[in-house]
């Protein structure tokens, strides 16, 4: 059932940490969420802080906003932070806010109005050296004030959710888990590749790795993996495609010395991505840390058989749709990559895949959304 803005209140959103393009599943998952909650409440207006290009990225065609905007350019991190502590709490205060939800997992000297956060992961707390020093110290500092701070705390997977009870020991109706969705796909209507994909799908079986060039989404594993699986297999070819991360260089240059057969094609138009999601003949997901994991969810919304690791959020988002392995263990990767699916076990793990994702809708999204805002003011 659809609720009306009186039922929300006044819902601000704190986007001023959002760099298009930049800061990875982050921006994809801010988008779903203000999507679901644009779908499920038509008459709900919500005020969006941040800048311009910020606000533009994740804004649904059919929302209705209030923009307040404090800059017309993306802004670094030092920068952003002054912004947060200087020019918000005045533009939240005259916005009377009820509400305001910090979706970078992040919270400045708060506004008083009720706050509520979504923590993304712990991995800086995990695996600090996934991170430059200078980052690393700031949030090994932010997150736990950023839980301090709110009245609530939303995280995008169940498995985010324990591991930030129990680091911090909290209460269980504290955190509320906020999943996102993989937009619907319309497989009956014909991919239209750009010249460029349907070259390179058209030279062997393809498989697909959309990621950021970030050390902990395990290319060069892949890579190693995909070396020897090669040897096996001479026609098979490896796409990745994402946005440049801060290991961009090193990755790509490891891909050059490993094959002539992996494409790196960095950012990709939404209709090249769709088109390499119909015509690929698997997903390999071999990160080793993820809040959540989107591209499964969408692989899976494809028909497109999964390949994924099985460690932190991916099992669960995965559920039964996916092939589940170590991802510390190259030679397993090979014989994946390389093992053909019969018939019966692709048709499996594809309904597997089709009925796994259908748990994942814009409906539950916005649902699980509005308990965390009530929670705030519980």
């Amino acid at each position: 059932m659809s609720s009306t803005a009186s039922d929300l209140g006044q819902l601000g959103v704190n986007l001023l940490w959002l760099r298009p393009g930049e800061v990875g599943g982050t921006e994809t998952y801010a988008r779903r969420v203000l999507a679901a909650l644009a779908a499920d409440s038509p008459d709900l207006s919500i005020h969006l802080f941040g800048t311009a290009p910020g606000i533009e990225a994740v804004t649904p065609a059919d929302a209705t906003v209030t923009a307040h905007t404090a800059a017309s350019t993306a802004l670094p991190p030092t920068r952003r932070l002054f912004v947060e502590r200087t020019w918000l709490p005045g533009a939240v205060k005259a916005a009377g806010l009820d509400v305001l939800h910090h979706l970078g997992g992040t919270v400045s000297i708060n506004p008083d109005v009720a706050s509520l956060v979504t923590i993304h992961d712990l991995q800086p707390l995990d695996h600090p050296d996934n991170f430059s020093s200078t980052k690393i110290r700031f949030l090994q500092r932010a997150i736990p004030a950023a839980i301090e701070r709110a009245g609530a705390v939303a995280t995008p997977s169940e498995w985010v959710r324990e591991e930030v009870i129990s680091r911090f020991d909290l209460n269980a109706d504290e955190v509320l888990a906020v999943s996102a969705f993989a937009d619907p796909v319309d497989l009956a209507t014909p991919a239209q590749p750009s010249a460029l994909i349907s070259h390179i799908v058209s030279q062997g079986p393809t498989l697909l790795y959309p990621a950021m060039t970030l050390n902990h989404k395990n290319h060069r594993l892949l890579f190693d993996a995909f070396a020897d699986a090669v040897r096996r297999d001479p026609e098979l070819q490896l796409v990745c495609v994402g946005s440049p991360g801060r290991d961009d260089a090193e990755i790509r240059a490891h891909a050059d010395s490993v094959s002539a057969r992996i494409h790196m094609l960095g950012y990709v138009s939404r209709a090249d991505l769709d088109s390499l999601y119909r015509s690929a003949d698997a997903l390999v997901f071999p990160s080793r840390y993820e809040g959540f994991g989107l591209p499964i969810l969408e692989a899976q919304n494809y028909g497109l058989p999964v390949i994924c690791s099985n460690v932190t959020a991916m099992p669960e988002v995965a559920g039964d749709g996916a092939r589940l392995i170590d991802p510390l263990n190259p030679g397993q990767w090979a014989d994946a990559m390389t093992e053909r699916f019969t018939p019966v076990d692709r048709a499996r793990l594809v309904a597997a895949g089709f009925e796994n994702a259908r748990r994942y809708s814009i409906e539950a999204t916005a649902a699980q959304q509005k308990r965390a805002y009530a929670q705030v003011g519980a």
